[in-house]
């Protein structure tokens, strides 16, 4: 619930002085909590400038699902020779003959069917071949039409009838479902020449292929966690549980009506069977959050006074809970993330900075903030309240508005306290004019905490 933010042009053209502010007729109208933010807005403006139409300032796309960095596809014959590409990683056991023939029926079972709309936020995994079957014949209905089927005796002059033909997934893409990397040297049919590869600065939330057969991309898949039977592993071991993803081959053509090739089984993901492994090499990952909400508290009043760490939480959302990690609280104010005070969680005074290079030191548990109904699951539904001289005012982050809260990479360093975070990353201020441009993969160590 918005309760107010000014636009930007007419902030400066009421408020061209902060210290005239409280003189202007039109600011003596807003209530405080106006006050406060457009006094915040005009800083802001002063500090960076007015803000794209389209920036969303992170929350409008699942781009903080990938880790900073380019997506990195390393493979055996790399890693054999440059070891530290793998991040300190235990490569995975080879998958055995008996864990793919287990998989593959797993997930040719009726009970099974059902794709997936979103994977995990995993960036660092890796994948392993499990199963393809891109060598066999694939079941197929043609959509047919004969103008002359109704002059026959027919009721209709459009029948359906099956068809088989041999498909293609040609190549592997995975990502975040806007930018998608080509995995090179990892096919459907033996999973290249070494059946692994470890994917760097990437993203498990999409899976998909290039079909052959129609030329065309595609993300159908399903991710399951499935238990495999420990015989499957070797005399004596026991069961183990992991992650793996099925691919569903789809193809489309016209052929004097439309021919769907893989439409009998496109929701099964049973086509191109693979392993994924996150990266700290674990069967069963961590819990795994999904972003990083970075805020100022709305007492900045000057250029020097931006470094976006106020309030530094890691979010991650299922159903209508969100699980909140606090990891700094830079500001000395009142300031409450999903109902809970943030100084108060880390168990210091209210005006104690923690975890920004002064005052204390400290990592608190994490915490839950269900949503009320009515409300969109959504990071940026997390209500995030400062108390200022008594006033309590909401931080906001409006498409093509002044922003108070940022959403990055779970991977983004939070600014030391007294620096600004335009000199800890010198692309800030052009991506705030720019929300295409990449700016938290490119830092300056030295501002960082």
């Amino acid at each position: 619930m918005k309760k107010y933010l000014m636009t930007g042009i007419a902030a400066v053209a009421m408020c061209a002085a902060f210290t005239s502010c409280s003189k202007d007729p039109g600011f003596e109208q807003m209530n405080p909590e106006q006050a406060i933010q457009a006094s915040y807005e005009a800083a802001f403006i002063k500090a960076f400038g007015e803000p794209a139409p389209n920036q969303d300032w992170g929350f409008g796309s699942r781009s903080t699902t990938r880790a900073a960095g380019d997506p990195e596809v390393v493979k055996k014959d790399v890693w054999e020779n440059f070891p530290e590409k793998l991040d300190g990683n235990s490569v995975p056991a080879d998958v055995t003959t008996a864990e793919a023939a287990y998989v593959y029926e797993w997930f040719q079972k009726e009970e099974n069917k059902g794709l997936t709309e979103e994977g995990k936020p995993w960036t660092n995994f890796f994948l392993q071949q499990v199963y393809g079957t891109m060598d066999q014949n694939k079941l197929g209905i043609w959509h047919r039409y004969d103008q002359n089927r109704v002059n026959n005796g027919y009721d209709s002059n459009y029948y359906d009838e099956e068809f088989t033909d041999k498909g293609g997934m040609d190549y592997l893409t995975v990502g975040d479902g806007t930018t998608m990397t080509h995995v090179l040297d990892f096919n459907a049919e033996e999973g290249g020449p070494w059946g692994i590869v470890y994917m760097k600065n990437s993203s498990a939330m999409q899976f998909g292929y290039h079909g052959s057969w129609d030329s065309s991309d595609r993300q159908l898949f399903k991710l399951a966690q499935i238990t495999v039977p420990g015989e499957c592993f070797g005399e004596g071991e026991a069961d183990r549980t992991a992650w793996y993803v099925g691919l569903s081959l789809l193809g489309e053509k016209y052929d004097n009506g439309d021919k769907v090739l893989g439409e009998q089984r496109k929701d099964w993901g049973d086509d191109w069977i693979l392993k994924v492994v996150p990266g700290d090499g674990g069967i069963t990952p961590p819990v795994e959050y999904q972003g990083r909400i970075m805020a100022e508290d709305l007492n900045a009043n000057e250029k020097s006074d931006f470094d976006f760490n106020d309030v530094v939480f890691d979010w991650r959302i299922d159903g209508r809970v969100a699980t909140i990690q606090l990891r700094a609280a830079g500001g000395t104010l009142p300031l409450f993330v999903g109902g809970q005070e943030v100084h108060d969680k880390f168990g210091v005074s209210r005006n104690t900075m923690v975890n920004t290079g002064v005052g204390s030191a400290n990592e608190p548990a994490a915490y839950t903030y269900t949503f009320p109904e009515g409300t969109d699951p959504l990071p940026i539904n997390i209500p995030i309240i400062v108390s200022k001289g008594g006033v309590e005012a909401e931080l906001y982050a409006e498409e093509g508005k002044v922003a108070s809260k940022i959403n990055v990479p779970i991977s983004t360093r939070w600014v030391k306290e007294f620096e600004n975070i335009s000199d800890a990353y010198s692309g800030f201020e052009g991506w705030v004019k720019n929300p295409t441009a990449t700016w938290t993969s490119t830092y300056n160590e030295a501002y960082l905490y």
